[in-house]
């Protein structure tokens, strides 16, 4: 009886080994490589989704966001920093004896998102460094003359206003980088010359215009 007994334990323990190893050689060895590839897959796509949102919240390609301060960049992306940034100026009235480096004054706002833009001189200071786009439109009905887009203090564009011969408008576009706290206007180059303004675009008022919006901050 106890031969019996000792035989089947054997028989058991061989069994068990055996099952074992068939499962070590093929079943488990089958789960770590899908568990192996699983981790490359997910390893994979993190990277990708760190690089996307590195680059979302800094506008830098290739940023490490494990060496970004989370706090700052919270309090940097809900604050006002983030607001859009853009104006749309006109001139409500018209003015005529303007010279050479005089800056046109758009005194009124269809829109100014985060005060930027200043109406008492007509100076537009950008609250961040970045990619601008700025429009103009010159209404006159004088000789011929240019205006120039400042920034900083320097002509950055400008756009000719050919003699009308009646009245006429000019306009001109142009995307740029600008610098925080850059000053930025539209000034007349040229002698005493006239520059039409009002509040409406119809009938037989003329408008004169300046906008601008960030498009990108850098």
């Amino acid at each position: 009886m106890k031969t019996i007994l000792v035989l089947s334990l054997v028989c058991a323990v061989v069994s068990s080994a055996e099952i074992t190893t068939l499962l070590k050689g093929r079943n488990i060895t089958s789960l770590e490589e899908r568990l192996s590839n699983l981790e490359k897959t997910i390893d994979r796509r993190l990277n990708v989704t760190e690089q996307v949102l590195g680059q979302l919240l800094t506008g830098r390609t290739g940023a490490d966001i494990s060496l970004l301060d989370v706090l700052s960049l919270r309090s940097g992306l809900l604050g006002s920093n983030s607001e859009p940034v853009l104006f749309s100026a006109y001139k409500s009235f018209s003015e005529n004896g303007i010279s050479s480096h005089v800056t046109i004054r758009f005194d009124k706002t269809y829109i100014n998102l985060g005060d930027h833009y200043h109406t008492e001189d007509g100076i537009f200071i950008a609250p961040a460094t970045g990619v601008y786009l700025f429009h103009w439109t010159i209404a006159t009905a004088g000789s011929s003359f240019s205006t120039q887009l400042m920034v900083g203090g320097s002509p950055r564009a400008s756009n000719l206003i050919p003699f009308p011969g009646g009245i006429d408008s000019a306009s001109a576009m142009v995307i740029i980088n600008v610098n925080e706290d850059d000053h930025v206007w539209i000034q007349l180059y040229g002698s005493s010359e006239y520059v039409y303004g009002d509040s409406f675009s119809i009938g037989n008022n003329y408008q004169s215009t300046f906008s601008g919006i960030l498009l990108r901050r850098t």
